[in-house]
């Protein structure tokens, strides 16, 4: 059967299937091995590195050839995260069992699953090999605090039973084998046949590049180019992708390990990444021959690694990327492992971005970086679940997410400390104009003082010539007045100056790094400048998401009570608030007496603001109040 043209034989971080058995190669002798222990033993446990290639091994390796062996039936299993597994597990061994007689069976799926395997082995005459992949999933979502889970005790048992005619292989990556001990007590022989699956050599991963290639030329149609590969770049791919060599993370993840000296051991996703990378860019040139050029345009193998899962974010718009970012960690574990989530609580967990989720992850999925997971068949109307693609694709997610919200944050501070510099420089400016107009008006009363005085001055010595010597003693009563009239003047004046530097005084102290102790010390001198007429109101509410620190982050609205804004001096021009405490992420903003000011606040506690008064009147000298927040607020 010839190819569609768009047939690629290599499969990027998926694992192959069992219909991609004819291009699988490299892995003979472990198939051989594997198969033979399945058959030897009720249990085989299989275990590797993350990303090692236990899925494929079994699924075109394996599983094909135990197939072809008479009166064998065989069942493949790794749905861990669906609620009801051992019902969908005991559905594929009568499954298994009636595709290879290929008629119906009797036994009933009610039964506990070693009585349903001794039925079915009875009704079969045959054996049953039950494949359990990725079986650290199985620790993850049913931990041993499940009280009403049954498999433990049915697994033992069915694994136990001289009369079940079923061998049963456990393929788990290397860092879960400590969690087999949940079920030492129950399997005598827990640990008794033990495989490991390591990397490719050298020669293998050699096979696994060239074999897939002769298998694919075989297929093509009468007249149809065949494809090649350059030896150099055979040996170019194979010394890049040795294991430690590349990484989707900065750090490997877990089940990890990098390579001794001198071992040459192969990265088999990263092998089929690059390989797949490569006969996509041929392709798209027209090439019939994968070189060692196109390698080297791409930036090698580190490089092709290293840039896929950044490339498929790269194509997300900002707001995309920030949802990724909101859930990527639901996704792993901070340990590496991959979790399954349902769309609904992904949606709950994107906030307003909710209806983004189900586009989002359809181009994830489509981009091989989430995989869906189907509901239960007797849960039709249940959303969907979604999980990383594949294991090695977990701390690059990972990693990924920090890298996001570490550059976030830092434009949120750079925008934040533009918006703080922008509003000091107001400030200064707001300062400088105030002290010119201050200057100015003190020096017009001089002059107006000194006009008076001078008036009447002129006027009195008018008058008391044109009356010398009939009203002296009404002159000297009017030189009196006029003496005292001018002594009360300067006494204003003094006062008013007095209070604007007490203004000045308090003002400064509001601005200053110590700002509640320095006003302690001008309370006691200047109590009349401390307004306690004025009220105001603080509401808050969450952000949803926390700082680097781990604490959460709130906005804080604050404004004055309408109802107080008429009571003290007269009518308020202007507020200037300003947030000493250091969590706050503006620090000082002026804002008019009809305004609410928002501000982020990235912590918690008892916290004092300062506000600073301007009145319409400009004679009027300003005032402070201090607003106690914890008294006042409350949530939007």
């Amino acid at each position: 059967m010839a190819l569609p043209r768009s047939f690629c034989p290599y499969v990027g971080l998926q694992p192959y299937t069992e219909e991609e058995r004819d291009f699988f190669f490299g892995r003979e002798r472990d198939q051989r091995v594997i198969a033979s222990n399945l058959y030897a033993s009720s249990m085989t446990v299989l275990y590797g590195a993350s990303g090692v290639g236990k899925s494929s091994v079994l699924m075109a390796g394996v599983v094909p050839m135990l197939r072809a062996k008479p009166r064998t039936a065989v069942v493949v299993f790794r749905e861990w995260q669906r609620p009801d597994f051992l019902t969908t597990l005991k559905g594929e061994c009568l499954k298994s069992v009636a595709l290879t007689t290929k008629k119906a069976v009797k036994t009933s799926a009610d039964l506990p699953l070693d009585e349903l395997l001794f039925s079915l082995g009875e009704e079969f005459g045959g054996t049953i090999l039950i494949l359990l992949d990725q079986f650290e999933e199985y620790f993850l979502y049913h931990p041993e605090s499940d009280a009403g889970n049954p498999f433990d005790s049915e697994f033992a048992r069915a694994v136990n039973r001289d009369d079940v005619d079923a061998n049963f292989l456990l393929a788990l990556r290397e860092d879960g084998l400590s969690r087999l001990d949940r079920f030492r007590a129950r399997i005598p022989n827990l640990m008794g046949n033990l495989l490991r699956l390591r990397h490719l050599d050298a020669a293998a991963a050699e096979e696994a590049i060239r074999k897939p290639l002769a298998a694919h030329n075989d297929r093509l149609a009468p007249g149809e180019a065949p494809v090649t590969i350059e030896d150099g770049l055979v040996g170019a791919i194979i010394g890049q992708v040795r294991s430690g060599s590349v990484s989707l993370a900065p750090a490997a993840g877990a089940g990890q390990p990098q390579a001794a000296e001198g071992e040459s051991r192969i990265e088999t996703p990263f092998l089929q990444l690059v390989l797949t990378r490569l006969w996509e860019e041929e392709s798209g040139a027209d090439s019939h021959t994968l070189r060692l050029a196109t390698l080297q345009k791409l930036g090698g193998a580190q490089e092709i690694v290293r840039t896929h899962l950044d490339a498929v974010m790269a194509k997300l718009e900002p707001r995309e990327q920030t949802l990724c970012a909101g859930f990527f960690d639901r996704l792993v574990t901070p340990s590496g492992t991959k979790v399954a989530c349902r769309l609904d609580d992904l949606g709950k967990w994107a906030g307003n971005l909710a209806d983004q989720v189900l586009p989002v992850v359809k181009v994830l999925s489509e981009s091989r970086i989430l995989r869906t997971i189907a509901p239960p068949a007797d849960q039709s109307g249940t959303p969907p679940g979604y999980e990383i693609f594949h294991d090695v694709l977990a701390p690059a997610v990972l990693d990924w997410r920090r890298r996001f919200v570490e550059q976030q944050t830092l434009e949120e501070l750079r925008n934040e400390e533009q918006k703080k510099h922008e509003q000091e420089r107001a400030e200064r400016e707001r300062e400088q104009e105030l002290e010119q107009s201050r200057e100015k008006s003190k020096r017009m009363r001089v002059i107006a003082t000194a006009a008076l005085c001078t008036m009447l001055l002129l006027a009195g010595l008018a008058f008391y010539a044109f009356q010398s010597s009939k009203e002296a003693i009404t002159e000297r009563q009017k030189a009196q007045a006029a003496e005292a009239e001018a002594r009360q003047s300067r006494d204003l004046a003094q006062q008013r100056l007095r209070r604007i530097k007490g203004s000045i005084a308090l003002i400064k102290a509001a601005l200053s790094d110590e700002p509640f102790e320095n006003l302690d010390k001008l309370s006691a001198t200047t109590p009349e400048l401390f307004n306690k007429e004025l009220k105001f109101k603080v509401t808050y509410k969450s952000r949803g998401y926390k700082n680097p620190d781990g604490h959460d982050v709130y906005y804080f609205r604050i404004f004055p009570d309408p109802a107080s804004l008429s009571a003290g001096q007269g009518p308020v021009a202007s507020i200037t608030y300003r947030m000493a405490h250091r969590t706050f992420a503006v620090q000082l903003v002026t804002t008019g007496p009809n305004d609410r000011f928002t501000v982020a606040y990235n912590g918690w506690g008892t916290i004092d603001v300062i506000a600073i008064i301007e009145y319409a009147d400009p004679e009027e000298a300003p005032t402070i109040a201090i607003i106690n927040m914890s008294k006042v607020m409350t949530p939007e």
